[in-house]
């Protein structure tokens, strides 16, 4: 019997997926051999629903059905029919096809957008946050291949922005021409529009300034030539303390405290005279427009004091752009004075803003080292005189540095804030979208299982914000998840593509709210993750589409599960069954062999004793999906439904030379009811490499399912012209006896890797000289365990949750 459907053939080595978008009418022919012989014909499928195409005797051989307008209509996901072939002897044979069908992701291999949604806590996730950054900046990792001095460095410029004092007729002094066309970082600077990323801080503007010479308005441009912040200071005392917290004083945002022992930048300052005194001795000397530059050191020292660091405090609104970019804003407005705050605090008290506290950076920070270096008008070439005229030029500047010193040093660590932290969240958030974080499977599973990689991306969306509800704290947003697979080598009996659309079924309308993990988040605190069940099923499909779920189950690859699956009787597989008397048994009752002929016409023995491998040839990719919940009150976890259609298994024999032999080919669809979580692996070995590893536990209820199996024919399928209503008799309760419970022994308790690596070379991820780092998933560093969510969730979602457990939050970083 053959089948299409809307034109494309069904049960060759290639699946179907028909979109339902471009095939709004699902339109079955099959033609039946021998229709003549046929008593009736039905059309099922496996919940139960049926048609009779005839009865009472077939006149036709072609039999076509509009499926979208009969009881049998497709469904969002797998769709396995069969025909149940009646004989007028009343004997029943069926034949089976399958095809998935409905709505398709576009973009398979990709980031799937809004799939799951995430709650970063105040308790513990804050201070993960506080303490990566802590460590970066004492240089315990590189970012991209970046030091924390890297990020505040980098992005340099010679441009000048408009409204800048021109400085390119600066032509005396010291090297005049370098400050004609200086590099400075572009990073700092109160630049707008065009040029909001800073190019320098200019503007500064003294009026009527006196200098004791006379008196001058003084316009003065400062830029950052570099910035260097030290790891440790003193006996490794560390540098840099950070502090992140989510708050709401009526206006939700997060705090960012940055508190450090020291800093040291380098300085140029160009400074501009005009309106100078007409009878006054400055006048002498410097005139009206006459420009001065200058190099200078702004130093904040260790005072030997490890506890007395320095703070900042800023009140901040996190945002993420559609590129899934983390920015910080400080609230505005605030003042150089503002003074230090709680978070719990108004933004304003009886006048005076609370947003921006930087008071003891300012007060000690000091300025030093202020060198006058050249100067227009050819003053600086003037001999003895050039000479007074810098060293009074540097009076007056240092005179005037004071004044305009709080504002340099807020507007710096203003960037820091705003840029270097952002920036350094970014790298990693960047790193986490492409590559992505490489999850080898583990080498203890059997192959082709050990040779896979997934990867996984991710992509925070548009729209995270700071939120606080009573104990409630944290970051809340929306996700996208991209979960792929690879295979180190290839699998040669990876299916091949899918017609119609190769990809998976889509069930999400909309992104799992984090209202209810964001509720859960005080008395659960951690990274709190609600996942929709189409990150499963791009993982399932990739999985596929790799070639992870083509297995070929025999003696060795059980005994490979049992290496950590231990001697629970209920948890070992068996290879009793992997023998092909199961098959002499039923076939030829009696005997310990059955002789057949070979495809070349010679006798062929097929021994009782030789081993049996079970080929498992997934054609199609499944289908996942949870189950409705059952409503009310309370919680629960959801369960699973698959779909898998057209699993072809080749059962073959092996002799004692290896040589094999194929004995008969099935196909089989089931539809069946499942579970799937993450758990602390049992280790009933005692394995020490398995200690405190997390599990996947994947298990499909084989009292809670519904399949249909057809034996295969004709010379490639049956090569010894096997009964097939006998290889059938043993075959249907192998399925459920069989080869589900072998799926759920290997999917019992998956011990997963414990270091996920953080960087795939150089140039990404955080790494040191000696290597990636990894994110600790030690049991003792972090807890991965799903939780139930309530029962009248009407969309379903996994609920992960990963907890911080050591008091250093900071080790939930590893690095070599």
């Amino acid at each position: 019997m053959t089948h299409t459907v809307n034109g494309i053939s069904l049960g060759t080595s290639r699946g179907v997926s028909l979109p339902q978008a471009t095939n709004p009418t699902v339109t079955l022919v099959s033609v039946l051999s021998h229709h003549e012989k046929v008593e009736s014909l039905k059309l099922g499928s496996l919940d139960g629903n049926t048609i009779t195409l005839c009865s009472g005797g077939c006149t036709t051989d072609t039999f076509t059905t509009d499926l979208t307008a009969s009881s049998l209509a497709p469904e969002n996901g797998g769709n396995p029919y069969y025909y149940e072939i009646e004989l007028p002897n009343g004997r029943k044979y069926y034949k089976q096809l399958t095809f998935n069908y409905g709505t398709f992701s576009s973009n398979p291999n990709g980031i799937q957008a809004n799939i799951g949604a995430a709650v970063l806590d105040n308790a513990h996730m804050m201070e993960v946050l506080s303490r990566i950054f802590e460590r970066f900046s004492a240089q315990d990792f590189k970012v991209t291949n970046k030091t924390f001095n890297d990020f505040a460095s980098e992005r340099t410029t010679t441009v000048r922005r408009p409204g800048c004092i021109d400085s390119t007729d600066i032509d005396s002094g010291t090297n005049p021409s370098y400050y004609h066309d200086f590099e400075y970082i572009r990073s700092y600077g109160n630049g707008t529009g065009a040029y909001s990323e800073g190019y320098g801080y200019c503007g500064f503007f003294i009026n009527n300034f006196s200098t004791g010479l006379g008196s001058s308005d003084f316009t003065i441009d400062v830029y950052v030539k570099s910035i260097s912040v030290n790891p440790t200071v003193g006996s490794s005392v560390p540098n840099v303390d950070a502090n992140l917290s989510a708050y709401d004083n009526g206006t939700a945002g997060l705090g960012v405290d940055i508190n450090g022992h020291q800093v040291h930048l380098d300085l140029i300052l160009v400074s501009k005279l005009s309106d100078t005194c007409g009878f006054c001795l400055l006048a002498v000397v410097l005139g009206s427009g006459d420009k001065i530059a200058f190099t200078a050191e702004a130093v904040m020292d260790y005072d030997g004091s490890p506890g007395n660091r320095k703070i900042s405090r800023a009140r901040v609104t996190p945002t993420t752009d559609t590129n899934g970019m983390m920015s910080f804003t400080i609230k505005t407005p605030f003042q150089t004075d503002d003074p230090y705050f709680n978070l719990s605090d108004p933004d304003e008290v009886s006048g005076d803003p609370r947003r921006f506290h930087m008071q003891p950076w300012s007060n000690d920070i000091s300025v030093t080292n202020l060198q006058a270096k050249a100067s227009t008008a050819g003053i600086f070439s003037w001999g003895f005189i050039g000479d007074l005229i810098a060293s009074i030029a540097t009076g007056i500047a240092s005179n005037i540095t004071p004044i305009i010193q709080p504002q340099i040093v807020q507007s710096i660590l203003q960037d820091v804030v705003e840029q270097i932290a952002p920036n350094v969240i970014n790298a990693i958030l960047d790193n986490l979208q492409n590559p992505g974080l490489p999850i080898p499977l583990p080498s203890h599973l059997p192959a082709p299982l050990s040779n896979t990689e997934l990867r996984l991306k991710l992509k925070v969306e548009q729209g995270m914000q700071a939120r606080q509800d009573g104990a409630n704290r944290g970051l809340v947003g929306l996700a996208g998840t991209g979960i792929t697979a690879t295979m180190s080598p290839p699998n040669p009996n990876a299916p091949q593509a899918m017609l119609g659309t190769n990809s998976f079924n889509v069930y999400r309308s909309g992104a799992p709210s984090w209202s209810y993990p964001f509720s859960q988040s005080a008395a659960k605190p951690g990274l709190l993750l609600a996942l929709h069940s189409d990150a499963l099923n791009q993982a399932m499909f990739s999985l596929w589409q790799a070639g992870a779920l083509s297995l070929a189950i025999d003696a060795s690859f059980i005994n490979q599960i049992n290496t950590y699956a231990g001697n629970d009787p209920l948890r070992q597989l068996t290879d009793d069954l992997l023998k092909v008397g199961t098959l002499v048994t039923v076939l030829a009752p009696g005997k310990d062999t059955i002789t057949g002929l070979d495809g070349g016409g010679s006798p062929f023995v097929i021994d009782s004793d030789d081993d049996v491998i079970i080929q498992v040839n997934p054609v199609l990719t499944p289908a996942l999906r949870f189950a409705p919940l059952a409503g009310g009150a309370g919680t629960e976890k959801p369960d699973l439904i698959l779909d898998w259609g057209d699993l072809e298994l080749v059962i073959k024999g092996k002799k004692p030379d290896n040589s094999t032999y194929t004995i008969t080919r099935i196909r089989t669809s089931l539809a069946a009811a499942g579970s799937a979580d993450l758990i602390a692996f049992s280790n009933p070995t005692g394995n020490p490499a398995f200690a405190n590893t997390t599990a996947l536990q994947v298990q499909i209820d084989p009292n809670n399912m519904y399949y249909i199996v057809e034996v295969l024919e004709g010379p490639t399928n049956n090569p010894y012209g096997l009964d097939p209503e006998k290889i059938y008799r043993v075959v249907d309760p192998l399925v459920k006896s069989l080869v589900v419970p072998l799926l759920n022994n290997i999917l019992y308790e998956v011990p997963l890797a414990k270091q996920i690596p953080l960087s795939t070379s150089v140039s990404n991820g955080l790494r040191t000289s000696s290597g990636a780092c990894w994110l600790n998933l030690d049991r003792n560093v972090i807890r991965v365990e799903t939780l139930p969510i309530p029962s009248n969730e009407t969309t379903p979602y996994l609920f992960a949750r990963l907890e911080a457990m050591t008091a250093d939050k900071g080790e939930v970083i590893g690095c070599p």
